[in-house]
This record gives C-alpha cells, structure tokens and sequence, in this order.
C-alpha cells in the first residue's frame, strides 16, 4: 500500500507516477529490481531510484515520521490503510483556544480497541505515555490544533509519535467541514442530547464541573470520547471508499453511554 506510489519522489509528479504504472512499475521493489528499464532517464531517474531507496529503508525500519514528511497529504490515506489496527484515535477538549493560556478538560483515545480516557487534575500526563505506545497517532484537524496544544500545554518538543490528521485525509476525498458534518454524510449520528455539543459547549460543562457537577463531568466526558469514536467511523467510512471490504477487516466499536 504505501510502497505503491511515487510522487513523493523529487521530481516525480502524478504524470510521471502514472506512467511508471502503465510501464509496470507497481511498487518500490519494482523500480529498484529493474532500474534499468525506467521509462525515464537524466536525473528524474536517479532521483527516483534514490528517493525509493531512502523510502524502502525507512519503511524497513518503520521511520514512519521520515515518509508522512515525504508524501503529499493527498496521499496520507496510505498510511491510515496500512496501519489501521495500529492507529490511535484521539481528540482532546480544552477551555479555550489559547495554548498558552487554557487548559486541556479531558483527553481521550481509541488505543488497541479499548477507550482511554485521560482528565484534567486527575490523570492527563498518562496520555503522554500512551501515546509513546502508539504506531501512528489520527485526530481530526489535529495538526492545526491538538498536537501543536499538546505539545505547548506539556512543554515537550514533539508528542513523540507519528501523526497525521483526519480532517485533511477527509479534504482529498472530497469531504469538507467539520467532523460532524462530515459524520451526517455517511448517515453517523451521534445519541441523543449530544447532537448539538460543540466546543462552546464542552467550555460550559467543563466550568459547571469545577463547581461541583458530576454530571457535566461526564458529559464533557463523553462528548470527547463520541468525537473519538466518530473520527474512528469516518476514517472506517474514508478508506471503504479506497478499498471495497476494507469495514469487513476492521474491528468496530460498540459504545454505550
């Protein structure tokens, strides 16, 4: 899957990635098998046969975080296929938007088809060493917003994991907007009473919980675990349009309030 494309080669564009397959070039090892029979020459070629050996030897060693920073973000989806069982869904919810400023409420993730749940004085530092544990890291619109908050609100140079973001994968398909209106496209709706909550919302149960309710708690609780789990049946909804059968090789999650 990821080894079956070249345009994050220098000087490879989707012309020449489509005419190495109409030529028989189908993956990396393909190209470095037969070199010579490139239909390309000059320094184009040798660029391609240095970018695929670079590529092939990350992908050996799982440097995941050296091929996202080479692909095109039209191509990212290659990862989410690959990895699937591996990713780690995550979303956070804060009490504004200020990094510097605001808090991290609640943090929550789709790890190893279990929820976790991390919250705010109680136990966000353990989201730091799950995502040391994790393959690769999906949050919709996480490269805007959640990793760049994670990292500034924990002082750390780098959450420590390869990420790419939902919301751009969902772009290249098609698919613009926020995450809920992306979810009513594929016929997701979320259970009553959470319809309507959003970001605003989450801010507004987070202050009723520091005064005391147990019951915004859980709901600014949940809110954030339903954005997870609803970014885990969009990609699900994504990738099925790549590959036919991909939901029937997946594991999907049953959650309960």
């Amino acid at each position: 899957m990821i080894d079956e494309v070249f345009v994050h080669c220098t000087g490879i564009g989707p012309k020449t990635d489509h005419k190495l397959r109409q030529n028989q070039f189908k993956n990396w090892q393909s190209v470095l098998n037969h070199p010579d029979s490139l239909p390309i020459s000059g320094s184009r070629k040798q660029s391609l046969i240095s970018g695929v050996k670079q590529s092939s030897e990350a992908l050996k060693n799982q440097d995941l975080d050296y091929l996202i920073s080479q692909f095109p973000g039209y191509e990212h989806w290659r990862f989410l296929a690959e990895y699937f069982k591996d990713c780690t869904f995550f979303d956070i919810e804060t009490t504004g938007l200020s990094c510097y400023e605001d808090d991290i409420s609640v943090i929550s993730a789709f790890h190893q088809q279990k929820m976790h749940t991390f919250v705010y004085r109680e136990n966000l530092d353990d989201f730091l060493d799950l995502a040391d544990q994790s393959t690769l890291l999906v949050a919709f619109n996480g490269n805007s917003f959640d990793i760049p908050f994670i990292e500034t609100y924990f002082n750390i140079p780098d959450i420590g994991c390869p990420y790419i973001d939902l919301r751009w994968i969902a772009y290249h398909f098609g698919f613009s907007g926020g995450l809920k209106n992306i979810e009513k496209q594929f016929n997701l709706y979320r259970p009553t009473g959470f319809e309507d909550v959003d970001g605003f919302e989450a801010v507004r149960l987070f202050n009723h919980w520091q005064k005391g309710s147990e019951k915004a708690k859980k709901k600014l609780v949940n809110y954030c675990q339903l954005d997870v789990l609803a970014s885990y049946l969009v990609a699900l909804e994504l990738m099925e349009l790549k590959i036919p059968t991909f939901k029937q090789s997946q594991y999907q999650p049953v959650f309960g309030l």
